[in-house]
């Protein structure tokens, strides 16, 4: 993690703009095409959730802005954030799994496939935040939505970014999904979210690029 020089930081306008505001933070839904990708998780046994985990977990991270976090009043970078996300338990409660995030398929998918299978045991869980190096991820599976809100924290200004997912949904011969992406707008642009989006957008038409290394 690097702390940013706000002397010579090129957005640091825009931060203390943004900043300023009642509510801080900017929202994009996209439907994205997920044909591919779904043949490509169903042939090779990867379940579409823990899939989806990895791929989102891996556009995100290729984007600098969404490594940037607040921290004490001050803006760091990180230079790799991990997937928190919500599961159900055994009880039918939203639970939250957290996930050590790996490039390698080979290493991240069985590993967050255990995390995610001890989490749904267990009868409670805590649902507090361990850390600022982390996404917020979540999955919709019954509805294909066009917007979506998180509650959040103001005092302070909670700068993890929340993006969340719906559900496989027939569209003519295809299948697409909505994807929803929140930010903290001092930390990023519309065109950083654009730049995550055509990132899984990428992954989603060429999965043999998106699980890059993936052994049979």
């Amino acid at each position: 993690m690097k702390r940013i020089d706000m002397q010579t930081w090129g957005r640091r306008e825009q931060y203390a703009f943004f900043s300023a505001r009642q509510w801080p933070y900017c929202s994009v839904t996209c439907e994205l095409d997920v044909t591919p990708v779904r043949a490509f998780m169903k042939e090779r046994n990867i379940g579409s959730y823990l899939g989806m985990i990895y791929l989102v977990s891996k556009a995100a991270n290729h984007v600098p802005e969404l490594r940037l976090r607040i921290e004490d009043g001050a803006v760091c970078e990180h230079e790799v954030v991990h997937p928190s996300f919500t599961v159900q338990n055994v009880n039918g409660q939203l639970a939250f799994c957290k996930a050590r995030y790996s490039e390698d398929p080979n290493d991240f998918l069985p590993r967050t496939r255990a995390e995610m299978d001890r989490a749904k045991t267990t009868p409670q869980q805590d649902l507090s935040s361990t850390g600022h190096d982390e996404l917020y991820l979540s999955c919709l599976p019954w509805v294909h939505f066009t917007s979506v809100s998180h509650p959040m924290d103001l005092t302070p200004q909670d700068a993890i970014p929340r993006i969340t997912w719906g559900r496989f949904e027939p569209k003519g011969d295809r299948i697409v999904m909505a994807v929803d992406l929140l930010a903290h707008h001092g930390l990023a642009d519309g065109a950083h979210i654009s730049q995550f989006m055509g990132n899984l957008g990428g992954f989603c038409a060429e999965p043999e690029t998106g699980f890059a290394g993936l052994r049979a």
